[in-house]
């Protein structure tokens, strides 16, 4: 597997769980018993952390080997 597949893979990932939550959490807050709320203003920021992860640490990697 070269970097950019697995890349790729990751990113399909964290796509699909990130697409996934804000769907949970969306129902959750439209049928939910007990008056609370979960704001997802800042999900996909959670998840820019995510997807740099690979990419910063591969590169410290490399920098590192140098």
């Amino acid at each position: 597997m070269t970097y950019d597949q697995m890349k790729d893979k990751v990113s399909d990932i964290l796509e699909k769980a990130e697409s996934e939550m804000e769907s949970i959490i969306e129902k959750f807050n439209e049928n939910n018993d007990e008056s609370t709320e979960i704001d997802t203003v800042d999900l996909s920021g959670k998840f820019s952390a995510l997807y740099d992860y690979v990419e910063d640490y591969a590169e410290w990697v490399i920098l590192m080997k140098m």
